[in-house]
């Protein structure tokens, strides 16, 4: 590369070269600007004078078909020179505006054309001195057109190289600006990602206070103990009984089997909260005699089962987890502890809720991030693109820097 710029002074830099490569071209376009010029005032000077002559004629005229003639030559001479009346000659060469002068000069031919041929037909034999002029005027507004016309299809199709680089220069231009607000939007989101972390620190910090609370601790160990007498009861007792239990009720619904209305209602119980009904007072008697009920059912052969686990132990668990609730009441009946556990529990909700917001945080900083990476992606082709266009245009090779 023998040429290195920061992309904020590349626009001046590009545009004084092509400035440069594109002087002759654009000395080449204000001459068909010129001529084309002179090819419109003389058509509208004499399609004007046309018309007027016609007006006088026809004044002047007495035979119907020397009348009929000036009003034809007049009437063409007008029509001509409303189809020239809104064309523009630019004040600036630019490739644009060529091609609307040359488009309004190719419009206003083809319609000068008609116009032409349909007052030929009508004339026959008067003012052959003026249809001559008349045609040769048009023809060299059609010579003027088919000239910008070349000219625009070639060398003059470089005058749309500064509108490409313009329009390449503004599109780094807005990538630059959407990537400042993405980097801004990113370093904002990691300040509220720290403030959500301190916070959720700061909650846990509150909470493991609470927790080494001696009284507290015990409830909160007794808990975890119940939890984990829960599980081994639901693994080892009932998790591969749901469906054989609620068979089992539907047989007693039915008839098919004595159960008393107590004790389908503790299977009921059971089904949807074992360990819990297991240690009620009200429905944890029946434990028991259910499990006894299924294996009748299943010698009966009205139930099938491979295995079914035994009854024998399940008064010690019985026994071992109503005293564990038995001990964690009579703590949480003392006032303190009470409240220090529900101002626990309060933290442990709110800790919850910062979290959600930690993580919506970071979704919007992952989303953030993707957008920055594409727009990054897309920064960087634009670049490429300025530097082979540069090249191509002008001859030059050139690195583009952002920073």
């Amino acid at each position: 590369m023998d040429l290195r710029l920061k992309i904020d002074e590349y626009g001046s830099w590009i545009s004084r070269e092509l400035d440069k490569t594109l002087r002759p071209t654009r000395s080449k376009a204000s001459k068909l600007i010129d001529e084309a010029a002179r090819s419109l005032g003389d058509a509208r000077s004499f399609y004007d004078g046309l018309a007027r002559k016609g007006e006088r004629d026809m004044a002047s005229k007495k035979d119907a078909a020397s009348y009929r003639a000036a009003r034809v030559i007049g009437h063409a001479g007008q029509q001509a020179t409303a189809s020239l009346r809104d064309i523009q000659i630019p004040d600036e060469v630019s490739w644009e505006s060529l091609k609307v002068l040359k488009d309004g000069l190719s419009s206003a031919s083809r319609s000068i054309r008609t116009v032409r041929d349909s007052a030929s037909r009508e004339l026959s034999g008067f003012y052959l001195l003026d249809q001559r002029s008349f045609s040769g005027t048009l023809d060299r507004v059609a010579r003027s057109a088919e000239r910008l016309s070349a000219f625009l299809d070639g060398e003059g199709a470089y005058l749309q190289r500064p509108k490409t680089i313009t329009g390449i220069i503004e599109s780094i231009e807005a990538a630059r600006r959407e990537l400042k607000q993405r980097t801004e939007e990113s370093a904002s989101l990691a300040k509220e990602q720290a403030q959500v972390q301190a916070s959720v620190k700061e909650l846990m910090g509150r909470v493991d206070e609470l927790t080494a609370k001696s009284d507290l601790h015990e409830v909160l160990e007794i808990e975890k103990e119940l939890r984990k007498e829960g599980r081994a009861f639901r693994g080892e007792t009932l998790a591969h009984l749901k469906r054989p239990l609620r068979r089992l009720g539907d047989l007693s619904q039915r008839g098919d089997f004595a159960m008393g209305p107590d004790e389908r209602e503790a299977l009921s119980k059971f089904i949807d909260s074992p360990y819990k009904s297991f240690l009620s007072h009200k429905t944890g008697q029946y434990i028991a005699s259910i499990l006894e009920n299924m294996r009748k059912a299943i010698d009966s052969g009205k139930m099938e089962l491979k295995q079914l686990t035994g009854t024998s132990h399940l008064g010690d668990k019985q026994e071992k987890g109503r005293r564990l609730l038995s001990r964690r009441r009579e703590l949480l009946h003392n006032p303190q502890v009470k409240e220090m556990y529900q101002w626990r529990k309060g933290l442990l909700l709110k800790i919850e809720e910062v979290r959600r917001q930690e993580q919506d945080v970071e979704e919007r900083m992952r989303s953030v991030a993707s957008m920055a990476e594409t727009l990054n992606k897309r920064l960087q082709e634009l670049l490429k693109l300025a530097e082979t266009k540069t090249r191509e245009y002008v001859g030059r090779d050139v690195e583009l820097e952002t920073a």
